[in-house]
């Protein structure tokens, strides 16, 4: 049984997280007050349920699309698509790991060639640096290329099987 993220969810924990911890460089926006901004991630919430999202990393790659591509709010977005798909995986047990960032960096280059790596000083750990670079690529068309958002998806949802483990769930 796949667990879901809900709006209060992200009001109570994700948002401040994203507040207090990747606010470094640029400040977030106050997503909880962005009334459009909140409705179009509830209805991204609310889709990601349905059946053509097939798997937990499935939906994982949907939400993380979405978020990025429909842009729910003034400013943040990557960052909130990362949070929400970290939470998202922890939330259904998995683990992640990135083994070094040579190795991430070589994988995310066989899916987009065309990614351009930079330093983050609001990550620390190698697999945040690989989820923020994913964010920036599926934002970017110059290093992601014409993929529909189908495309897209499968990309993702192929990284996500490098990069997250799922535990055992008995």
């Amino acid at each position: 049984m796949i667990a879901y993220l809900t709006i209060d969810d992200c009001k109570t924990q994700l948002f401040p997280y994203i507040q207090k911890r990747m606010a470094t460089d640029e400040p977030a926006p106050a997503y909880g007050i962005e009334g459009s901004g909140l409705r179009k991630l509830e209805s991204i919430f609310a889709l990601m349920e349905r059946d053509e999202y097939e798997g937990l990393l499935g939906k994982a790659a949907y939400l993380f699309c979405s978020i990025i591509d429909n842009h729910p709010f003034s400013n943040g977005n990557k960052r909130l698509a990362v949070t929400l798909l970290i939470a998202f995986l922890l939330m259904n047990r998995c683990k992640i790991h990135g083994p070094n960032m040579a190795t991430l960096r070589k994988e995310m280059k066989r899916f987009f060639p065309h990614v351009r790596w930079q330093p983050i000083r609001a990550f620390s750990l190698p697999h945040e640096h690989f989820f923020y670079h994913l964010a920036l690529i599926i934002a970017d068309r110059s290093q992601k290329g014409h993929m529909t958002f189908h495309q897209e998806q499968n990309a993702v949802r192929s990284l996500l099987v490098f990069i997250a483990m799922q535990s055992d769930m008995r």
